[in-house]
């Protein structure tokens, strides 16, 4: 029989925590796992016939960008995007006066950016069908006002909202830990304006989902707002101008980027510990329920 004096078995019970903490991550594919190897592109575009997606100005966009639909994408000013851009053979991305593209532009991509939409359409669907466990049916937000929502370790917090709209200094704050997700479904209108800010407390932008479906009115940030998550909106067009960040991902039907708006895709971290005991949490979801709660470089890698 194989005895284990209490001397060895502390490194090795120390190493099984380390290795369980290392797993204990969340990430909105394995709610949603239709969202399949999205998560690779910073912009991905649906839209179909013949208008551009677009960035003029200073926009920028950081990372692989994926012109699905009719291919094609406009660039203008001194907009920039810092990676690759994987086409389709009847697209076509037309550059001029002082814009930039960092990377290469990889042509006759058709299987890997249809398998893409594919992914798209699906993903919206399933995130659409499920079950609100929050009441909340709308959120509008003005004049330094600030909302928190909470989930526990290991819930998925869905919501259900008719529209979404912050402005003025207002904070939408999601808050939960390493094996939390969230997935909002909004019906109607989306807008971000001002110094409007989407916060996530104790998540990465992987474990976020704002799934805007419909064909209604263009998916607005504006000003200086800031969005953390992935935006999905496959039927409407995804507008940025002034200062407006993404921190995250674009899935869109088409983009249109102007000002100095930005769209970044920071790296997943992958945490050793999940350092947040659930009595933590608990204690600190009291503390914050009423109250107001990056860049990285191109990749090194070409898509598989």
């Amino acid at each position: 029989m194989l005895s284990i004096s209490p001397k060895s078995f502390l490194p090795i019970a120390a190493s099984l925590i380390l290795l369980g903490g290392a797993q204990a991550k969340a990430d909105v594919s394995g709610v949603i796992p239709e969202i399949g190897d999205l998560e690779r592109w910073t912009v991905f575009s649906l839209g179909d016939g013949n208008n551009f997606s677009r960035a003029f100005g200073h926009a920028f966009i950081d990372g692989y960008l994926g012109p699905a639909g009719n291919g094609n994408f406009l660039m203008g000013g001194n907009a920039t995007i810092n990676g690759d851009v994987y086409n389709r053979s009847n697209g076509t991305v037309l550059t001029f006066q002082n814009a930039v593209i960092t990377g290469s532009i990889f042509n006759n991509q058709d299987a890997l950016l249809d398998n893409g939409v594919n992914e798209a359409l699906a993903a919206s669907a399933h995130a659409f069908s499920l079950t609100p466990n929050r009441p909340n049916t709308s959120v509008k937000l003005l004049g330094n006002h600030a909302i928190t929502i909470t989930g526990a370790p290991g819930e998925t917090v869905v919501l259900s909202l008719n529209n979404f709209i912050l402005r003025d200094n207002t904070s939408f704050t999601l808050q939960g830990t390493a094996t939390t997700t969230f997935v909002i479904n909004v019906n109607k209108k989306f807008s971000l304006s001002g110094n409007s800010h989407i916060d996530l407390a104790g998540l990465q932008w992987n474990q976020v989902l704002f799934n805007v479906v419909g064909t209604g009115r263009k998916v607005s940030l504006g000003g200086s707002s800031i969005f953390e998550g992935i935006l999905l909106a496959n039927n409407r067009t995804v507008k940025l101008k002034g200062k407006s960040t993404v921190s995250g991902e674009i899935i869109a039907n088409r983009l249109k980027l102007r000002g100095s708006s930005r769209v970044l895709h920071p790296p997943i971290i992958s945490p050793l510990v999940d350092t947040v005991s659930e009595a933590d949490f608990d204690r600190g979801s009291r503390d914050s329920e009423t109250g107001q709660s990056m860049e990285r470089g191109a990749m090194g890698r070409k898509l598989k």
